[in-house]
Protein backbone atom coordinates (compact mmCIF):
# COMPACT_ATOMS: atom_id res chain seq x y z
CA UNK A 1 0.00 0.00 0.00
CA UNK A 2 1.96 3.35 -1.05
CA UNK A 3 1.62 6.47 0.50
CA UNK A 4 -0.74 8.04 -2.39
CA UNK A 5 -3.50 5.30 -1.17
CA UNK A 6 -3.05 4.95 2.57
CA UNK A 7 -6.83 5.21 4.21
CA UNK A 8 -7.47 6.68 7.10
CA UNK A 9 -8.50 5.50 10.44
CA UNK A 10 -10.08 6.78 13.82
CA UNK A 11 -10.30 4.33 16.59
CA UNK A 12 -12.70 5.57 19.59
CA UNK A 13 -12.06 3.44 22.40
CA UNK A 14 -11.79 4.15 26.22
CA UNK A 15 -9.87 0.67 26.77
CA UNK A 16 -6.24 1.72 26.72
CA UNK A 17 -4.52 -1.46 26.35
CA UNK A 18 -7.24 -1.96 23.72
CA UNK A 19 -6.75 0.78 21.73
CA UNK A 20 -2.65 0.64 21.88
CA UNK A 21 -3.54 -3.02 20.20
CA UNK A 22 -5.82 -1.81 17.32
CA UNK A 23 -3.51 1.08 16.33
CA UNK A 24 -0.87 -1.34 16.27
CA UNK A 25 -2.49 -4.00 14.63
CA UNK A 26 -3.33 -0.69 11.73
CA UNK A 27 -0.10 0.10 11.74
CA UNK A 28 1.11 -2.93 10.93
CA UNK A 29 -1.26 -3.58 8.46
CA UNK A 30 -0.49 -0.06 6.74
CA UNK A 31 -3.33 1.94 7.25
CA UNK A 32 -2.61 5.59 8.72
CA UNK A 33 -4.44 5.90 12.31
CA UNK A 34 -5.44 8.14 14.67
CA UNK A 35 -7.47 7.44 18.44
CA UNK A 36 -9.51 9.32 21.39
CA UNK A 37 -10.39 8.13 24.23
CA UNK A 38 -13.95 9.31 24.60
CA UNK A 39 -17.19 10.11 22.68
CA UNK A 40 -17.08 13.95 22.41
CA UNK A 41 -12.66 13.75 22.28
CA UNK A 42 -13.70 11.40 19.01
CA UNK A 43 -15.81 13.66 17.26
CA UNK A 44 -13.26 16.24 17.67
CA UNK A 45 -10.59 14.38 15.89
CA UNK A 46 -13.02 13.20 13.32
CA UNK A 47 -13.71 16.58 11.93
CA UNK A 48 -9.47 17.38 12.42
CA UNK A 49 -8.64 14.09 10.48
CA UNK A 50 -11.24 13.45 8.29
CA UNK A 51 -10.45 9.19 8.48
CA UNK A 52 -12.49 7.03 6.21
CA UNK A 53 -13.43 4.59 8.68
CA UNK A 54 -14.09 5.18 12.29
CA UNK A 55 -14.22 2.03 14.79
CA UNK A 56 -15.69 2.84 18.02
CA UNK A 57 -16.94 1.07 21.17
CA UNK A 58 -19.97 1.54 21.95
CA UNK A 59 -20.26 2.01 25.60
CA UNK A 60 -18.26 5.61 26.12
CA UNK A 61 -17.91 7.96 28.58
CA UNK A 62 -18.90 11.76 27.34
CA UNK A 63 -21.00 10.23 24.52
CA UNK A 64 -21.49 7.14 23.79
CA UNK A 65 -20.99 5.08 20.47
CA UNK A 66 -24.37 5.50 19.11
CA UNK A 67 -24.73 8.82 19.81
CA UNK A 68 -21.02 9.70 18.01
CA UNK A 69 -22.55 7.78 14.93
CA UNK A 70 -25.80 9.69 14.76
CA UNK A 71 -23.53 13.04 14.82
CA UNK A 72 -21.35 11.91 12.12
CA UNK A 73 -24.28 10.85 9.81
CA UNK A 74 -25.24 14.33 10.39
CA UNK A 75 -21.77 15.91 9.71
CA UNK A 76 -20.88 17.43 6.69
CA UNK A 77 -18.77 15.87 4.31
CA UNK A 78 -18.72 12.87 6.67
CA UNK A 79 -22.42 11.59 5.99
CA UNK A 80 -20.98 8.17 4.25
CA UNK A 81 -17.83 7.59 6.40
CA UNK A 82 -17.69 3.64 6.87
CA UNK A 83 -18.47 3.13 10.76
CA UNK A 84 -17.68 -0.01 12.46
CA UNK A 85 -19.12 -0.06 16.11
CA UNK A 86 -17.46 -2.73 18.52
CA UNK A 87 -19.19 -4.06 22.21
CA UNK A 88 -18.94 -6.37 24.98
CA UNK A 89 -23.25 -7.03 24.85
CA UNK A 90 -24.44 -10.33 25.04
CA UNK A 91 -27.57 -9.46 23.50
CA UNK A 92 -28.84 -8.01 20.15
CA UNK A 93 -30.24 -4.39 21.57
CA UNK A 94 -27.35 -2.68 20.79
CA UNK A 95 -26.88 -3.96 17.60
CA UNK A 96 -29.83 -3.68 16.59
CA UNK A 97 -29.95 0.18 17.33
CA UNK A 98 -26.40 0.91 15.76
CA UNK A 99 -27.27 -0.78 12.61
CA UNK A 100 -30.78 1.28 12.48
CA UNK A 101 -28.83 4.49 12.79
CA UNK A 102 -26.59 3.56 9.50
CA UNK A 103 -23.48 1.90 11.19
CA UNK A 104 -21.80 -0.17 8.27
CA UNK A 105 -20.64 -2.84 10.37
CA UNK A 106 -20.46 -4.84 14.03
CA UNK A 107 -17.48 -5.81 15.80
CA UNK A 108 -18.42 -8.46 19.29
CA UNK A 109 -15.94 -8.36 21.51
CA UNK A 110 -13.88 -10.41 22.32
CA UNK A 111 -12.48 -10.15 18.53
CA UNK A 112 -9.01 -11.23 17.57
CA UNK A 113 -6.53 -8.66 15.82
CA UNK A 114 -6.92 -10.90 12.67
CA UNK A 115 -11.03 -10.30 13.02
CA UNK A 116 -9.94 -6.89 13.48
CA UNK A 117 -8.00 -6.09 10.37
CA UNK A 118 -10.21 -8.51 8.28
CA UNK A 119 -13.31 -6.03 9.28
CA UNK A 120 -11.41 -3.11 8.19
CA UNK A 121 -10.37 -4.15 5.14
CA UNK A 122 -13.85 -5.08 4.09
CA UNK A 123 -14.58 -1.50 4.56
CA UNK A 124 -11.64 0.08 2.44
CA UNK A 125 -13.06 -2.21 -0.42
CA UNK A 126 -16.68 -0.78 0.51
CA UNK A 127 -15.21 3.10 -0.07
CA UNK A 128 -12.90 1.86 -2.64
CA UNK A 129 -16.26 0.52 -4.56
CA UNK A 130 -18.34 3.80 -3.87
CA UNK A 131 -15.43 6.27 -4.99
CA UNK A 132 -15.30 4.31 -8.19
CA UNK A 133 -18.69 4.12 -8.39
CA UNK A 134 -18.76 8.32 -8.44
CA UNK A 135 -15.97 8.58 -10.11
CA UNK A 136 -17.62 6.64 -13.46
CA UNK A 137 -20.89 8.54 -12.65
CA UNK A 138 -19.75 12.13 -12.88
CA UNK A 139 -17.50 10.96 -15.90
CA UNK A 140 -20.66 9.77 -17.81
CA UNK A 141 -22.98 12.53 -16.38
CA UNK A 142 -20.35 15.14 -17.92
CA UNK A 143 -20.62 14.35 -21.42
CA UNK A 144 -24.30 13.88 -21.45
CA UNK A 145 -26.52 15.78 -19.29
CA UNK A 146 -27.37 19.59 -19.30
CA UNK A 147 -25.87 22.01 -16.30
CA UNK A 148 -28.82 22.93 -16.25
CA UNK A 149 -30.42 19.62 -15.18
CA UNK A 150 -31.55 20.43 -11.42
CA UNK A 151 -29.41 18.94 -8.92
CA UNK A 152 -32.03 16.80 -7.22
CA UNK A 153 -31.98 14.58 -10.25
CA UNK A 154 -28.41 14.35 -11.21
CA UNK A 155 -27.80 13.09 -7.05
CA UNK A 156 -29.99 9.86 -7.77
CA UNK A 157 -28.67 9.71 -11.29
CA UNK A 158 -25.50 10.00 -9.88
CA UNK A 159 -25.94 6.76 -7.66
CA UNK A 160 -27.64 4.44 -10.33
CA UNK A 161 -25.21 5.25 -12.86
CA UNK A 162 -22.22 4.85 -10.70
CA UNK A 163 -23.25 1.94 -9.01
CA UNK A 164 -24.42 -0.06 -12.31
CA UNK A 165 -21.22 0.54 -13.81
CA UNK A 166 -19.02 -0.88 -11.20
CA UNK A 167 -21.55 -3.89 -10.85
CA UNK A 168 -20.80 -4.48 -14.56
CA UNK A 169 -17.13 -4.10 -15.05
CA UNK A 170 -16.75 -5.83 -11.27
CA UNK A 171 -18.90 -9.16 -12.15
CA UNK A 172 -16.74 -12.00 -10.32
CA UNK A 173 -14.66 -9.42 -8.39
CA UNK A 174 -17.27 -8.46 -5.84
CA UNK A 175 -18.99 -10.76 -2.85
CA UNK A 176 -22.67 -11.46 -3.10
CA UNK A 177 -23.13 -9.10 -0.09
CA UNK A 178 -21.79 -6.18 -1.76
CA UNK A 179 -23.69 -7.13 -4.91
CA UNK A 180 -26.51 -6.99 -2.92
CA UNK A 181 -25.92 -3.77 -0.75
CA UNK A 182 -24.91 -2.25 -4.35
CA UNK A 183 -28.33 -3.25 -5.88
CA UNK A 184 -29.98 -2.26 -2.78
CA UNK A 185 -28.44 1.59 -3.01
CA UNK A 186 -29.60 1.45 -7.05
CA UNK A 187 -33.35 0.75 -6.47
CA UNK A 188 -32.92 3.07 -3.61
CA UNK A 189 -31.43 6.23 -5.71
CA UNK A 190 -34.30 4.75 -8.69
CA UNK A 191 -37.21 4.95 -5.56
CA UNK A 192 -35.53 8.82 -4.89
CA UNK A 193 -35.64 9.64 -8.43
CA UNK A 194 -38.82 8.41 -9.30
CA UNK A 195 -40.45 10.59 -6.15
CA UNK A 196 -38.65 13.72 -7.24
CA UNK A 197 -40.08 13.40 -11.06
CA UNK A 198 -43.41 12.70 -9.65
CA UNK A 199 -43.34 15.57 -7.28
CA UNK A 200 -42.15 17.81 -10.00
CA UNK A 201 -44.98 16.99 -12.60
CA UNK A 202 -47.33 16.93 -9.20
CA UNK A 203 -47.00 20.44 -8.51
CA UNK A 204 -47.10 21.36 -12.29
CA UNK A 205 -50.83 20.11 -12.26
CA UNK A 206 -51.65 21.90 -9.25
CA UNK A 207 -50.37 25.40 -10.18
CA UNK A 208 -51.77 25.29 -13.11
CA UNK A 209 -55.66 23.71 -12.62
CA UNK A 210 -58.01 26.34 -10.73
CA UNK A 211 -59.41 25.70 -7.57
CA UNK A 212 -62.57 23.10 -7.34
CA UNK A 213 -65.07 23.20 -4.89
CA UNK A 214 -65.13 19.75 -3.26
CA UNK A 215 -68.21 17.65 -4.11
CA UNK A 216 -69.55 15.17 -2.35
CA UNK A 217 -68.12 12.36 -4.74
CA UNK A 218 -64.86 13.68 -3.82
CA UNK A 219 -65.21 13.57 0.59
CA UNK A 220 -63.52 10.60 1.70
CA UNK A 221 -65.61 8.43 4.26
CA UNK A 222 -64.49 7.44 7.37
CA UNK A 223 -63.30 3.54 6.22
CA UNK A 224 -61.57 5.11 3.27
CA UNK A 225 -59.42 7.87 5.42
CA UNK A 226 -57.98 4.64 7.52
CA UNK A 227 -57.03 2.78 4.91
CA UNK A 228 -55.70 5.70 2.92
CA UNK A 229 -53.51 7.02 6.17
CA UNK A 230 -52.47 3.19 6.82
CA UNK A 231 -51.24 2.45 3.65
CA UNK A 232 -49.38 5.69 2.96
CA UNK A 233 -47.65 4.86 6.66
CA UNK A 234 -46.36 1.34 5.70
CA UNK A 235 -45.39 2.41 2.34
CA UNK A 236 -42.90 5.08 3.75
CA UNK A 237 -42.22 3.84 6.98
CA UNK A 238 -41.08 0.44 5.08
CA UNK A 239 -38.83 2.69 2.53
CA UNK A 240 -37.27 4.22 5.65
CA UNK A 241 -36.81 1.08 7.62
CA UNK A 242 -39.24 2.68 10.41
CA UNK A 243 -42.07 0.59 10.52
CA UNK A 244 -41.54 1.36 14.28
CA UNK A 245 -40.91 4.76 14.80
CA UNK A 246 -44.36 5.69 13.30
CA UNK A 247 -47.78 4.91 15.26
CA UNK A 248 -51.36 6.19 13.85
CA UNK A 249 -53.47 7.40 16.08
CA UNK A 250 -57.41 8.62 16.32
CA UNK A 251 -60.22 8.59 13.51
CA UNK A 252 -61.91 11.27 11.28
CA UNK A 253 -65.37 10.23 9.79
CA UNK A 254 -64.93 12.45 6.74
CA UNK A 255 -63.08 14.67 4.39
CA UNK A 256 -63.60 16.89 2.06
CA UNK A 257 -61.23 15.10 -0.82
CA UNK A 258 -60.95 12.52 -2.42
CA UNK A 259 -58.72 9.34 -0.79
CA UNK A 260 -56.09 9.64 -3.65
CA UNK A 261 -55.21 13.37 -2.77
CA UNK A 262 -54.98 11.99 0.78
CA UNK A 263 -52.65 9.68 0.49
CA UNK A 264 -50.16 12.11 -1.25
CA UNK A 265 -50.73 14.40 1.50
CA UNK A 266 -50.09 11.80 4.29
CA UNK A 267 -47.04 10.48 2.19
CA UNK A 268 -45.59 13.83 1.73
CA UNK A 269 -45.67 14.53 5.71
CA UNK A 270 -44.37 11.22 6.19
CA UNK A 271 -41.86 11.07 4.05
CA UNK A 272 -40.70 14.35 5.20
CA UNK A 273 -40.95 13.59 8.84
CA UNK A 274 -38.56 10.63 8.16
CA UNK A 275 -36.26 11.87 6.17
CA UNK A 276 -35.18 15.13 8.88
CA UNK A 277 -35.59 13.15 12.00
CA UNK A 278 -33.31 10.50 13.33
CA UNK A 279 -34.17 6.47 13.26
CA UNK A 280 -35.46 5.27 16.57
CA UNK A 281 -36.80 9.00 17.33
CA UNK A 282 -40.96 9.08 17.20
CA UNK A 283 -43.02 10.11 14.54
CA UNK A 284 -47.27 10.68 15.25
CA UNK A 285 -49.31 11.04 12.60
CA UNK A 286 -52.82 11.99 14.56
CA UNK A 287 -56.66 12.35 13.15
CA UNK A 288 -58.53 14.43 15.31
CA UNK A 289 -62.09 15.70 15.21
CA UNK A 290 -63.54 18.14 17.48
CA UNK A 291 -65.99 20.97 17.43
CA UNK A 292 -63.47 23.23 15.36
CA UNK A 293 -63.17 20.46 12.40
CA UNK A 294 -61.15 17.93 11.42
CA UNK A 295 -57.41 17.98 11.07
CA UNK A 296 -54.35 15.38 10.28
CA UNK A 297 -51.16 15.77 12.53
CA UNK A 298 -47.88 14.45 11.65
CA UNK A 299 -45.28 14.98 14.28
CA UNK A 300 -41.49 14.03 14.31
CA UNK A 301 -38.39 14.82 17.03
CA UNK A 302 -36.04 16.17 14.18
CA UNK A 303 -33.87 18.98 13.17
CA UNK A 304 -36.75 21.36 13.15
CA UNK A 305 -37.09 24.68 11.06
CA UNK A 306 -36.74 28.25 12.21
CA UNK A 307 -40.20 30.89 12.02
CA UNK A 308 -37.97 32.34 8.66
CA UNK A 309 -37.30 29.29 6.82
CA UNK A 310 -41.04 28.51 7.56
CA UNK A 311 -42.42 32.01 6.23
CA UNK A 312 -39.92 31.08 2.68
CA UNK A 313 -41.78 27.54 2.14
CA UNK A 314 -42.07 27.40 -1.75
CA UNK A 315 -41.40 25.29 -4.82
CA UNK A 316 -37.79 24.39 -5.70
CA UNK A 317 -36.52 26.04 -2.24
CA UNK A 318 -34.79 24.00 0.44
CA UNK A 319 -32.96 25.18 3.38
CA UNK A 320 -29.51 24.78 4.84
CA UNK A 321 -28.13 22.71 1.61
CA UNK A 322 -24.40 23.34 2.18
CA UNK A 323 -25.22 21.58 5.77
CA UNK A 324 -27.47 18.58 4.99
CA UNK A 325 -27.52 16.82 1.75
CA UNK A 326 -31.32 16.69 0.77
CA UNK A 327 -33.32 14.81 -2.29
CA UNK A 328 -35.61 16.29 -3.84
CA UNK A 329 -36.72 19.04 -5.60
CA UNK A 330 -37.97 20.86 -1.75
CA UNK A 331 -41.53 20.27 -3.34
CA UNK A 332 -43.00 18.09 -1.19
CA UNK A 333 -44.52 20.83 1.67
CA UNK A 334 -45.15 23.37 -1.31
CA UNK A 335 -47.20 20.85 -3.06
CA UNK A 336 -48.58 19.55 0.50
CA UNK A 337 -49.46 22.87 0.74
CA UNK A 338 -51.42 23.71 -2.52
CA UNK A 339 -53.73 20.22 -2.53
CA UNK A 340 -55.14 20.70 1.20
CA UNK A 341 -55.79 24.36 -0.25
CA UNK A 342 -57.09 23.53 -3.36
CA UNK A 343 -59.52 21.23 -1.60
CA UNK A 344 -60.45 23.72 1.43
CA UNK A 345 -58.57 23.46 4.19
CA UNK A 346 -55.50 24.91 5.52
CA UNK A 347 -51.34 23.87 6.32
CA UNK A 348 -49.47 25.14 9.25
CA UNK A 349 -46.42 24.28 10.16
CA UNK A 350 -44.91 24.56 14.15
CA UNK A 351 -41.22 24.13 14.48
CA UNK A 352 -38.06 24.97 16.91
CA UNK A 353 -34.96 23.51 15.59
CA UNK A 354 -33.08 21.03 17.20
CA UNK A 355 -36.57 20.05 18.92
CA UNK A 356 -38.99 18.97 15.77
CA UNK A 357 -41.72 19.88 13.48
CA UNK A 358 -45.71 19.60 14.05
CA UNK A 359 -47.48 19.55 10.14
CA UNK A 360 -51.43 20.24 10.74
CA UNK A 361 -54.18 20.29 7.89
CA UNK A 362 -57.60 21.35 8.93
CA UNK A 363 -60.70 21.24 7.72
CA UNK A 364 -63.37 23.56 9.14
CA UNK A 365 -66.80 21.89 9.80
CA UNK A 366 -69.97 23.73 9.42
CA UNK A 367 -71.38 24.98 12.92
CA UNK A 368 -74.57 22.49 12.06
CA UNK A 369 -72.42 19.48 11.28
CA UNK A 370 -70.77 18.09 14.39
CA UNK A 371 -67.76 16.20 14.96
CA UNK A 372 -69.06 12.45 14.94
Amino acid sequence: MNASTVHRVLVIEDDEQLRFALLRALELAGYSSRSAGDGMEGLRVAREYRPDIVVCDVHLPQRDGTSVLASLREEEGMESTQVILMTGDTDNTSQRRGMNLGADDYLAKPFTMEEFVRCIRARVRRTELYRKADDHALEKLRGTISRRLPHELLTPLTGILGLSEVLMEEVGQITPAEVKEMVSDIHLSAERLHHTLRNYFSILEVLDSATPTPSDAARATGPEIQKAVHEAVAIVAARYQRSADVVVQGSIDRLPLAPNNLSAIITELVDNACKYSLTGTPISVRLMADGGGDSLVVSDRGRGMSAEQIEQIGAFRQFDRTKYEQQGLGLGLTLTQHVIERNGGVFQLQSTPGQGTTAIATWARPANDPPR
